[in-house]
């Protein structure tokens, strides 16, 4: 009897610098394969979920979820994720990710009036959820000054922070997004310090990199198995 071929998950890749980096390495672990669409660098995205995926991972980046202008694929992407709802498709998106599922939608972004650059720690509502059950108070790594202050209407907010009321939000059953960044380490971290971005510049620090460090173990014993959690779900 042939092998059975792993679940394919497409992650859009919006940066050079944000690629899916542990969150795809855990989906792997679990048998997962991840095709990575460059977007940034001219692979074209569809508008339509590809009929071998099975689920996608719009990713981060320093543009905004409205900037067609300088990024001309993110209408095609966001096209792709509203299908993706509409056909109840599992996504996972991540930061500029979860900006561009909700203005996918009918939510909106917009700038905050302040940044979050470094390690910050996030609180669950009161809504309960299979897949993100932490514990209040966790830690994550964040880089973002814009966020989603209007969630999609078929959205359930489930965490926020002091800074930010949208952390995570659900759609249906196996659709998340999250504003922070489990995918990376301080190696990533390092790379946008190194091609640092108005969010960076804007939040006056000099280095976030020592703190994503000391963070790094506390944030893969917490969010590593939530992503495989999640992708569980999809294996099912």
């Amino acid at each position: 009897m042939p092998e059975k071929s792993a679940k394919i998950i497409l992650a859009i890749q919006n940066d050079p610098t944000d690629p899916p980096h542990l969150v795809g390495r855990w989906l792997m672990e679990i048998g997962f394969e991840i095709k990575i669409l460059r977007a940034y660098a001219g692979d074209v995205v569809p508008t339509e979920v590809p009929a071998d995926i099975s689920a996608l991972i719009p990713l981060g980046g320093s543009i905004g979820a409205n900037d067609e202008a300088s990024a001309p694929w993110l209408a095609n992407e966001k096209r792709l994720l509203a299908d993706a709802i509409a056909r109840e498709i599992p996504v996972f998106a991540i930061c500029l990710g979860a900006q561009l599922l909700a203005t996918a939608l009918d939510g909106e972004v917009t700038r905050s009036k302040v940044g979050e650059i470094g390690i910050y720690k996030i609180d669950r509502n009161s809504v309960i959820d299979s897949i993100f059950n932490f514990e209040s108070g966790a830690v994550t790594a964040q880089w973002h000054e814009d966020v989603v202050s209007k969630l999609p209407s078929a959205a359930v907010a489930l965490a926020s922070s002091d800074l930010c009321e949208n952390q995570i939000y659900r759609i249906g059953k196996a659709t998340y997004a999250v504003q922070f960044h489990p995918e990376v380490d301080s190696g990533i971290i390092q790379l946008w310090e190194d091609d640092a971005d108005n969010a960076f510049l804007e939040s006056g620090k000099a280095s976030v990199k020592a703190e994503v460090a000391a963070a790094e173990s506390e944030l893969e014993r917490i969010w590593k198995p939530i992503v495989q959690s999640w992708g569980n779900l999809i294996l099912k």
